[in-house]
């Protein structure tokens, strides 16, 4: 290990374990809500259609912790003006329906895309670092101040998919189901309604504005990749599979700062 990631580390050891000391005691919790639009971006639809990306919309809300170490004196300077630990609980909810130009076909196949709906409702909890550009004493310092930052995170995630379809007698039959979704005899199943849990990994960047001395307004871009193939309940058959599902999330949210 190299030493000069020591300060990170203990940043993240001390959030974990709770560590209390008089220079400790210093650390500042910031506490705030954030929400706003999800695109869900899994087996619905074809990749990279416009028409899938921008009706595949779901809703976001979070809950937000930040520790605060800037204060501090057990710490080389750096990495405490310029970085926090943030925790976050974030549900999200995303209706899902087929779109594209093989939905839109008046045959068997299109009927049985346009036929299908699910949904992926999503419960995540984790912790990362936030980078701040910006000296965070300085942004702290005086209202009507901006600075931009980025993030990474891991989250525990609890999923439960809807996948099914309003042709009579549901998925799973040749009828009612498009072939990438049937799958053979003894093999896994393309669809799923069960719950499940799986990790993320999460990456953001956004701008804060201090509005007064313990409060902050921001808006923010999050990426969020998962883990599993089977958040919205589909993984397709074939190699026109490549990926696991993820999403963006733009949010708008605000952090108070507690005593």
């Amino acid at each position: 290990m190299k030493f000069r990631h020591y300060p990170i580390i203990v940043l993240l050891l001390l959030s974990i374990l709770g560590v209390h000391n008089k220079s400790v005691a210093q650390v500042y919790h910031e506490v705030g809500i954030m929400a706003g639009p999800v695109s869900f971006r899994g087996d619905y639809g074809l990749r990279g259609d416009n028409e899938t990306i921008n009706n595949n919309i779901g809703l976001g809300f979070g809950i937000n912790h930040h520790l605060n170490f800037a204060y501090t004196n057990f710490i080389t300077q750096y990495p405490r003006q310029h970085f926090k630990v943030r925790s976050s609980l974030i549900y999200h909810s995303t209706s899902l329906n087929h779109y594209g130009a093989i939905a839109e076909k008046n045959n068997e196949a299109g009927l049985q895309l346009r036929s299908m709906y699910g949904e992926a409702n999503v419960l995540e909890i984790g912790s990362g670092l936030e980078y701040y550009l910006m000296r965070i004493r300085d942004f702290e310092r005086n209202a009507n101040t901006f600075t931009p930052y980025a993030g990474i995170g891991l989250n525990l995630v609890y999923y439960s998919p809807v996948a099914d379809t309003t042709l009579e007698d549901g998925l799973g039959l040749p009828e009612t189901t498009f072939p990438t979704f049937l799958a053979d005899p003894g093999n896994e199943p393309a669809f799923t309604n069960e719950a499940n849990v799986t990790f993320s990994a999460n990456f953001q960047g956004g701008l804060k504005y201090k509005i007064t001395k313990r409060s902050d307004l921001f808006a923010e871009l999050r990426w969020h990749y998962y883990f599993s193939d089977f958040v919205d309940g589909l993984e397709p058959i074939g190699d026109q599979n490549k990926y696991n599902d993820w999403m963006f999330w733009f949010t708008f949210g605000y952090n108070y700062t507690l005593d």
